[in-house]
């Protein structure tokens, strides 16, 4: 809807997203005009997406002074995001809010931004970075974006955490949806939106849990009371309206009997989904693990080399899996098709067959493949499959076997009877209480500090994401047949369409030393450059490189470790420079790479500037004017460290410009100091902490400027330590500023000036463990109850925001 546009009744709103004549239903109405609620249970068919969406983006108009103006919408598997993020630019496309369909071609002209957030060097998510008071939809999976909300993104930047989080936290609508397959993301989110709560934020940020069977005492956690909730369910209007057909559509229960014994098992499925499909029908069977569903493709391709059959799971690079999904959601062809499938089916992908086949799991994820069958009632007759998971060390994986006993209990007294999505919702079936761990208010304040320890480690989030066993990686291939089979030192960062997520304990298997043709590297976040992986890189959420030589990953399988014929290469989506999704500690990409000449004392009145324009924009009634003021004067003296003589002899490097003009930006490529990990922040920290620089003289919030300056690139924060070698250099260095250096004397901006200084790491006590240490003020500064992490980190996010956004216009020539 556009701004001289008065805004329509959501019924027309509604049908215009959509495109077509539609009437929402009932419980969407009462959504759009009351609000979303904490929880909206419905089941499955019912519109859920178009509930979490649409209402939320008619009321950014309507009452847009109590809607947040970002959603962020959570999802518990890869093949449900694309799917998600398509439907949504549709809709924008189809309001006038968006150039285009296609949710992959954004531009920054479209009204509303679409981001779907995972890793590679291609991805476009610095546009709702830089735009932070425009509305946004953010869609991917528990993995990609509680990582950020716990500050440590997964495939994202290091440096970009701190960003992440802090618009994350602010102003924004969570929606996590089919919360069955959430597992430890489900506390987590309840956790951190008590936490909100209870320690405020910059703007009012809430959730909205949707499911058709999750209870509110399944949100409780130490922070989140539940006493309070607002739950949104089906009405008997809903009930007996548009919905109904979905509602009462049946498929009846059939046990097949099958071989308990692992071998014979993909044989005997593969046989009976031939002899149960039919012609230009689709057949889907849902297995618990990827590799018995791989297996039962390959069964159903050898005893039918005819059949058409597709297999789907998360392990795929996102080019194939693309592919994949555009099969299984399109009509089927004459013959049919049999769709082979993880719990990736199990939620969110609005298709329907006329037989599905389930492995027995627990009976909330039994409901939901059930919803697959008949979906909205196209069949007279319709047959839902199951049968129980063959003999093995743990048959019952990735679930508790008392739940999948309870299931296989339930669907055998169902046997032969035509059963309604709603009579299998509302059939009480034991579930054991999941217990997970639970992110506590400490864990989130040590969170905030994002430097690694002195091993390199950090904070493993994963157990507050998802099960152990599910965690994974990230692998790209490259052929390096003209490198002598390693990564150069300029290879680029990979594409998103390039990474294919495998399990953690097959990929650590290939850092072993007995690995010498299938072999795996990593980004050394402080060198910068690609190392072969040991197992200690192998964490949740890492980006990893492969050589393509060695295979392991197959188009129609996805991830498979046994094969070794060559992986194809995507030489069309790989980046067309070099590019890190990790700058090294010591770069500066920002200061060289496609910039313009530009003096110091430009571009820290250009940076002041923007920062009030950035501020004026977002809503922040959670800060005071005292507080963005700080910002504000950290914008201006961000930089200040640029002086020091390691940073102009960098950016002089051409000899274009007069040796005595202090500069902030220079053309060139890569930066690289004559310090390794020199980090001019610092210096701008020590500068603005001296006890002759006077330009902080009466200003309240004297900490709180000094600590947003430094944490303007994300690498200064609340940890500053030496560096390898630096631990044993001569005068003592940390981060490349040595005891004793001088900066000459500069002025910041017209009127000011500060004289020729003679830096110390005294003058922060830079590694002190105790009293007025670096450390400890900037504790004090995120434990402060008018500020604590969230508006803390958003703060930060207002310096480095306008930063960025000076520094593309510079590169763009504006």
């Amino acid at each position: 809807m556009h701004a001289d546009q008065q805004p329509a009744e959501f019924g027309g709103f509604a049908a215009d997203a959509v495109g077509e004549e539609v009437t929402p239903y009932p419980y969407q109405v009462k959504l759009a005009y009351e609000g979303l609620p904490d929880l909206l249970r419905v089941p499955t068919g019912g519109g859920k997406t178009v509930a979490a969406v649409l209402p939320w983006l008619w009321r950014t108009d309507v009452f847009p002074e109590v809607t947040p103006r970002r959603l962020v919408y959570v999802l518990p598997l890869r093949t449900l995001v694309e799917q998600t993020a398509d439907t949504v630019a549709t809709w924008l496309f189809n309001l006038g809010l968006r150039a285009s369909p296609n949710f992959k071609e954004a531009t920054r002209e479209d009204e509303v931004v679409l981001q779907v957030l995972m890793g590679g060097a291609d991805r476009q998510d610095d546009l709702w970075q830089l735009e932070p008071g425009r509305r946004a939809v953010l869609v991917g999976t528990q993995d990609m974006i509680l990582s950020r909300a716990l500050m440590r993104g997964y495939a994202e930047a290091r440096a970009k955490w701190p960003i992440s989080y802090a618009l994350l936290h602010a102003d924004t609508q969570w929606v996590f949806d089919e919360t069955q397959l959430l597992g430890p993301a489900l506390p987590t989110s309840a956790q951190l939106q008590g936490l909100r709560d209870a320690m405020g934020t910059v703007a009012p940020t809430r959730t909205m849990w949707m499911s058709a069977t999750l209870a509110e005492d399944g949100l409780a956690t130490v922070d989140h009371d539940t006493t309070a909730l607002r739950t949104v369910e089906l009405s008997a209007e809903d009930r007996a309206g548009g919905l109904a057909r979905r509602l009462n559509a049946t498929r009846t229960v059939q046990r097949l009997a099958l071989p308990t014994d692992a071998k014979s098992y993909p044989a005997a499925v593969a046989r009976e989904l031939l002899a149960q499909h039919r012609p230009g029908m689709r057949t889907i069977a849902v297995l618990n693990t990827v590799e018995r569903a791989t297996a039962v493709c390959e069964a159903v391709r050898k005893a039918d080399p005819q059949a058409d059959v597709v297999l789907i799971h998360s392990r795929f690079r996102p080019a194939e899996r693309s592919t994949l999904m555009d099969l299984i959601t399109e009509d089927p062809p004459q013959v049919g098709r049999i769709v082979i499938s993880t719990q990736v089916l199990e939620a969110g992908v609005d298709i329907t067959s006329r037989t599905l086949y389930t492995e027995v799991a627990p009976w909330s994820s039994i409901v939901q493949r059930a919803g697959r069958c008949n979906r909205g009632g196209e069949y007279p007759v319709a047959s839902l499959l199951w049968g129980l998971p063959p003999a093995g060390r743990a048959p019952a994986a990735p679930y508790a076997q008392e739940d999948v006993d309870a299931a296989a209990q339930a669907l055998g007294e169902l046997e032969g009877m035509a059963v309604t999505s709603t009579h299998l919702q509302r059939r009480q079936v034991q579930q054991a209480q999941e217990l997970h761990p639970v992110a506590r208010r400490r864990d989130l304040l040590q969170l905030f500090d994002t430097m690694p320890d002195l091993t390199g480690a950090d904070i493993d989030v994963s157990p507050w994401i998802r099960d152990g066993d599910d965690g994974g990686v990230f692998v790209a291939w490259r052929d390096w047949s003209a490198t002598g089979g390693e990564p150069g030192e300029d290879e680029p960062w990979p594409s998103r369409q390039e990474l294919c997520p495998a399990p953690i304990a097959d990929v650590r298997k290939l850092t072993t030393r007995d690995s010498a043709v299938r072999r795996v590297w990593v980004r050394d976040r402080v060198e910068g450059v690609w190392r072969r992986a040991i197992r200690q890189d192998v964490v949740p959420g890492v980006v990893l490189l492969a050589d393509a030589s060695g295979g392991g990953y197959d188009p129609v399988l996805g991830w498979a470790p046994g094969s070794r014929d060559p992986v194809t290469v995507l030489t069309s989506v790989r980046p067309a420079r070099s590019e890190s999704g990790e700058d090294a500690i010591g770069e500066d990409p920002l200061s060289s790479r496609g910039q313009p000449w530009v003096s110091l004392t430009q571009h820290l009145q250009d940076v002041e500037n923007e920062v009030t324009d950035v501020a004026a924009a977002v809503r922040g009634p959670g800060l005071n004017v005292g507080q963005i003021t700080a910002a504000t004067l950290a914008g201006r003296y961000h930089d200040l460290g640029k002086c020091h003589q390691v940073f102009q002899e960098t950016l002089h490097k051409s000899g274009q410009r007069p040796i005595t003009e202090l500069l902030a930006k220079s053309p060139g490529g890569k930066v690289r100091h004559s310090r390794p990990y020199f980090r001019h922040e610092l210096v701008s920290a020590l500068m603005l902490s001296h006890r002759s620089c006077r330009l902080l003289d009466g200003q309240p919030e004297r900490d709180l400027i000094i600590y947003l300056a430094a944490a303007h690139h994300g690498k200064v924060r609340l940890s500053v330590r030496s560096i390898r070698e630096e631990t044993t250099a001569t005068p003592p260095t940390v981060l490349g500023v040595a005891d004793g250096d001088e900066t000459p004397p500069v002025s910041p901006v017209p009127g000011e000036y500060v004289g020729k200084l003679t830096l110390s790491a005294a003058e922060l006590r830079i590694g002190a463990v105790e009293g007025d240490s670096w450390t400890a003020r900037a504790v004090a500064l995120r434990d402060r109850p008018d500020l604590g992490p969230f508006r803390l980190a958003f703060l930060e996010a207002l310096v480095r925001i306008a930063d960025m956004r000076v520094s593309r216009r510079y590169r763009e020539g504006e």
